[in-house]
């Protein structure tokens, strides 16, 4: 089982929750999602949207990012900051998830749907790895 840390930041920002995650710990990602979402006052039907969207970057990332990846989460602003690393690469980050996907597609619709649910997705992929950066707000 994974374990999650919480770690000050001198940033401003809230305590960050850390959790290391692969595809046996996706469960663990989400209730740690919902917990910082919750500390943050945000409706429940928005902290449901957050952990779709987390939860579809986390299992992007056991896909097509070496299996594993790490879910960083704090509260800034009124705002809940969720970012989920892992060492894939995408090769176009900015267009990743902008096209609408076909209905006969069997997959490929978790950063589209990422995308229409968060109030902000910025996608970056270097050679060490990729990092998604998603906001939702109140």
């Amino acid at each position: 089982m994974s374990t999650m840390r919480v770690v000050r930041v001198a940033t401003g920002q809230g305590p960050v929750a850390e959790v290391p995650f692969a595809l046996d710990t996706l469960r663990r990602v989400r209730a740690v999602v919902r917990d910082v979402a919750e500390a943050a006052g945000l409706a429940r039907r928005r902290a449901d949207e957050l952990m779709v969207v987390v939860n579809e970057l986390a299992a992007n990332s056991v896909d097509h990012g070496g299996g594993r990846g790490t879910v960083r989460a704090w509260v800034e602003h009124g705002a809940v900051v969720v970012e989920v690393s892992d060492a894939g690469r995408l090769a176009d980050p900015g267009g990743a998830g902008r096209t609408v996907p076909r209905l006969d597609q069997d997959r490929g619709r978790g950063l589209w749907i990422a995308r229409r649910l968060a109030d902000s997705l910025e996608i970056r992929s270097t050679a060490d790895g990729t990092v998604a950066r998603v906001v939702v707000r109140r």
